[in-house]
């Protein structure tokens, strides 16, 4: 069992805590890059780690992520205007550039060189797989770009979506790695009793989703076992088929947030991302790709129709505590274990 200073080690991540400087040696997404549309687009809010960080896209194309407040009297940058390659706060007019760089200081005279003097904080940033990294760490200590496949597929070929979830991303990456859950919790109620389905597909190989959820509901209780590996670690929940084989659920978990879960062949490449906003909440990240051809504007508007709408200052979406998730009890009744519809809204519900 944990201890409460061994959670207090994993979970804490602002500036200067232990869990909060390893994260900061790594890339870690930060926004989607539809959030910054265009050159000179409106500047996003972000969060990360503990830090209240503003983003925006140049006039050149390049995203700058700078510390909310501007160095002067502590406004925020977010009411800043995006124009000529720099964000210029509203307050008094100053203006930096995308290395933080005061890049223009018209409260001062002509002549002043104070503006050489003034810096806001800014993190370098990459844009890549329809999302914008940023490293937050010692420049001396700067790693190469996180890569996986995945991200060399063209835009067209990805879907990424972010959630926020009111958990620290600890409890989220337990509950992606969890195989017992989906013996319960993502179940419809048509699917309780399969005892007389049989597609064919209990065999060696790939069996049907539906086989699946079949062999899920028949073996609730999986075996566990964990494979260390030179990138983290993988984790099986294996369990037993109706027709005597072993069903193997494979979590794949490299250090330190990222995860790939089981999927079938035809599903593509996906990899999960659970990045902390601060201590209590988290972004909940979902990248899938297509191989063989780009998602059509239907998959895409499927895909994201439970994301996120970054419609508030803390950017959260519709479903949420305030309002249960919107938990229906008649499709509890009628429908599906937990009347919540979404299967990471479901996750977010119960971590």
């Amino acid at each position: 069992m944990l201890t409460h200073e061994d959670n207090e080690l994993l979970c804490r991540v602002g500036p200067g805590t232990p869990m909060g400087e390893v994260l900061r040696r790594y890339w870690l997404p930060v926004l989607t890059s539809e959030e910054l549309p265009e050159p000179d687009c409106p500047p996003v809010r972000a969060k990360l780690l503990g830090e209240e960080l503003v983003a925006f896209r140049s006039t050149d194309g390049t995203v700058g992520l700078v510390d909310n407040y501007c160095p002067h009297r502590r406004a925020s940058l977010f009411f800043g205007r995006n124009e000529e390659c720099g964000l210029r706060c509203v307050y008094h007019g100053w203006k930096f550039d995308v290395e933080g760089n005061c890049v223009d200081m018209p409260s001062e005279p002509v002549e002043s060189n104070f503006k050489d003097k003034v810096k806001v904080t800014a993190y370098p940033t990459v844009d890549r797989g329809g999302t914008i990294w940023t490293y937050m760490g010692p420049k001396h200590l700067q790693p190469p770009f996180f890569n996986l496949q995945i991200w060399d597929y063209p835009d067209s070929h990805i879907i990424t979506n972010r959630v926020q979830s009111d958990s620290n991303f600890i409890q989220v990456i337990e509950g992606n790695i969890d195989s017992s859950h989906i013996s319960f919790l993502h179940r419809n109620l048509a699917d309780l009793d399969m005892s007389d389905f049989d597609d064919g597909t209990d065999q060696v190989g790939f069996p049907s989703n539906k086989m699946s959820t079949k062999i899920r509901g028949a073996d609730r209780f999986p075996r566990i076992m964990v494979q260390d590996t030179s990138y983290g670690w993988r984790y099986v929940g294996l369990r037993d088929t109706p027709n005597g084989h072993n069903h193997l659920r494979i979590t794949t978990n490299i250090f330190p947030v990222y995860q790939m879960i089981a999927r079938l062949p035809s599903q593509g490449p996906g990899v999960l991302m659970m990045i902390p906003r601060d201590d209590e909440t988290c972004w909940r990240w979902s990248v899938s790709a297509r191989t063989d051809r780009p998602y059509t504007q239907e998959e895409r508007d499927d895909r994201t129709r439970n994301a996120a709408n970054l419609t508030d200052i803390h950017g959260r979406g519709e479903k949420g505590y305030w309002n249960d998730y919107m938990l229906s009890r008649e499709d509890q009744r009628t429908l599906s274990f937990t009347g919540i519809k979404g299967i990471g809204t479901q996750d977010q519900a119960m971590t």
